[in-house]
């Protein structure tokens, strides 16, 4: 019910759209967020929890998993300029992989982190079956960790902090009489993540090189350059862009209280309503399409009806799961510990989505880690015998008619894929001459 309701928002707020086009597909270049790519993800959720099962769901758990090692170990080797010269951004101070950017990356490994501390938990873990091995679960963590830190993500972290504090809070309440046992894997994850974040350092700490320099560093070396007669542009901190641009998506949604402006129109209705304050920080030129605030952004786009919804359906998982651990306490550890770690990971998009806005890979977690949840405290069914089915011609019909319509799709996209890339040749082109 809580899924039909945020799509009947989505739908009504499609409909007296500003731009029914871009709340359609979403906005350009994004294509996340519209009516459709809502309508898919909802697809893929009742797909997911009508024909997975347990065995399936650790399968999937495996894979995303080892994709996120694949990524991770991907956004070290950047750190260290194995890309450096493919782009205009300084990539080894702030690497974002294979996701186009750091706090995108921050925010979906974070999100998988607390399935690496159930590997810490389960002397026969279920993820990875035969391929475990001792201290797997310390090496998952400082994998995705180290790539955390290197995106330099704020959200990130702190997505992580109430993630870690949630997991350890929850399985430490749920085993009060097993404390002692508990307390060996809390103290050693907790102090690898400690001695990782003291060398490498965060936004808001000197790593251990910068540390050193400042001790050995005397006051005779250290320049002395008056600040008057210091060139450069005066960049301005993110978080006080953020809070001019919460300031206009609340404006919007004042004007538009219902239903919004229309779902994915943040980037054209926020300059009715931009602050004037906005013309005095570094970004002033920057188009926003998005309020880099998920809440804000769905106030403004589809009002008090699309967020009330959205809460909705987020507070209905948060309670199911509680109820769900509850109700499991007597029975299978690690459907406990699976269920724990997966609601861990959604609360760490809900705090990283504050600062920020969802990308596909997040989006995706937000309607499959409850999918995975719901399907891993399943009564296990009996699986039927397989049986040779012959198809019929209006099966064959469908099938044929199908593939017709996914053909024409992609050869679409492809006009689309070439267009772009000719008209990026053709700005290089010009900009050459």
């Amino acid at each position: 019910l809580p899924l039909i309701l945020f799509l009947i928002s989505q739908i009504i707020s499609t409909i007296y759209s500003l731009d029914r086009h871009t709340s359609l597909w979403g906005y350009y270049s994004r294509f996340n967020g519209g009516l459709f790519s809502t309508i898919s993800y909802l697809l893929l959720y009742w797909v997911y929890v009508s024909n997975f099962n347990k065995e399936k769901t650790l399968t999937a758990l495996r894979f995303t998993l080892t994709s996120a090692i694949l990524v991770s170990l991907y956004g070290l080797a950047e750190h260290f300029g194995i890309d450096a010269q493919y782009w205009v951004q300084e990539v080894q101070i702030r690497v974002f992989s294979t996701l186009g950017q750091p706090n995108w990356l921050a925010a979906w490994l974070v999100a998988l982190l607390p399935l690496a501390w159930t590997i810490i938990l389960l002397k026969k873990q279920p993820i990875f079956k035969k391929f475990s091995f001792p201290y797997l679960g310390y090496i998952l963590t400082t994998i995705f960790f180290l790539c955390l830190l290197y995106t330099k993500s704020r959200s990130g972290l702190i997505g992580l902090a109430g993630a870690y504090l949630l997991f350890w809070g929850l399985i430490g309440l749920i085993n009060r009489q097993k404390i002692k046992e508990l307390a060996k894997p809390f103290i050693s994850l907790s102090l690898l993540l400690l001695v990782l974040t003291f060398l490498t350092g965060t936004p808001w700490t000197p790593h251990l090189g910068q540390i050193k320099e400042k001790i050995i560093k005397t006051p005779t070396q250290e320049a002395t350059i008056p600040a008057e007669s210091q060139p450069g542009l005066l960049i301005s901190e993110s978080g006080d862009i953020r809070k001019i641009v919460w300031q206009g998506a609340l404006e919007i949604w004042k004007h538009h209280p219902i239903l919004g402006t229309g779902v994915e129109t943040f980037g054209y209705a926020y300059y009715w309503y931009r602050p004037r304050a906005h013309n005095d920080i570094s970004e002033w030129d920057l188009l926003y399409n998005k309020a880099h605030n998920e809440y804000l952004t769905l106030l403004a786009n589809t009002g008090f009806i699309g967020l009330f919804t959205y809460l909705i359906l987020i507070g209905t998982f948060l309670f199911w799961s509680l109820k769900q651990i509850i109700t499991h306490l007597k029975k299978a550890k690690e459907t406990i510990l699976l269920i724990t770690a997966l609601l861990a990971g959604y609360i760490s998009i809900l705090i990283t989505n504050f600062f920020g806005f969802s990308v596909v890979p997040i989006s995706l977690l937000f309607f499959l880690l409850p999918a995975m949840a719901i399907v891993l405290t399943s009564q296990p069914e009996k699986e039927p015998k397989p049986q040779k089915q012959i198809l019929e011609n209006k099966q064959w019909a469908a099938i044929i008619l199908i593939s017709l319509l996914s053909l024409s799709t992609i050869i679409y996209l492809l006009k689309f894929w070439y267009a772009d890339t000719r008209f990026a040749l053709a700005e290089k082109l010009n900009e050459a001459t």
